[in-house]
């Protein structure tokens, strides 16, 4: 009989944690957050799957082309997105080529935005500023070999660019020089 009772007690005790872990994830789901999103095999790297978010993301682009004087165009963007931490928020990485004025090698690179859907027009906006919890997110996502193997094709793809074309090489050193140490230029 007290055996019975101790197994009981024990199997209640376990039901009940399992209870409570469900609760828990229900109440993230109710929040609006992803389950799951920090996990690599439940949040894939997906290149343009959403073709409004890659829109947006290309006008973007297209202001920032006319925000800085140096650069001349953002060319073959490819957008590549992971689920956010709230529903209808995304992880964006964007690949692009970028032309230099005046240099004839354009220079491979990666962006990484957060954009989230706006919940009155259905669109999508590009949230930047310094929020710690989309960098610490953001940190935590691109650490997924998928983003990693993402990271080391456009790197290598930047070396091939650098090695090609030494007018490029003296351009963005020039360009560091001038970001690095803004007083004295």
């Amino acid at each position: 009989m007290l055996l019975v009772l101790v197994v009981g007690a024990v199997g209640f005790g376990l039901t009940g944690e399992k209870a409570h872990e469900v609760h828990k994830m229900s109440v993230r789901a109710a929040k609006g957050e992803n389950l799951g999103c920090e996990a690599m095999a439940m949040n894939p790297l997906r290149e343009d799957s959403y073709p409004e978010l890659s829109n947006t993301v290309r006008e973007y682009y297209e202001q920032l082309e006319g925000s800085a004087g140096f650069v001349e165009s953002y060319d073959n963007i490819r957008v590549y997105t992971k689920l956010g931490k709230k529903t209808g928020s995304y992880l964006v990485f964007v690949r692009y080529e970028m032309k230099i004025q005046d240099i004839y090698t354009k220079v491979p690179g990666l962006g990484t935005l957060y954009a989230e859907q706006n919940g009155t027009s259905g669109g999508y906006e590009i949230k930047s500023g310094e929020d710690s919890e989309m960098k610490d997110y953001a940190a935590v996502i691109s650490a997924h070999e998928d983003v990693q193997k993402l990271f080391a094709e456009v790197n290598e793809d930047y070396a091939q660019a650098l090695a090609s074309d030494a007018l490029l090489r003296e351009a963005l050193s020039d360009l560091r020089d001038a970001y690095e140490n803004p007083a004295e230029n």
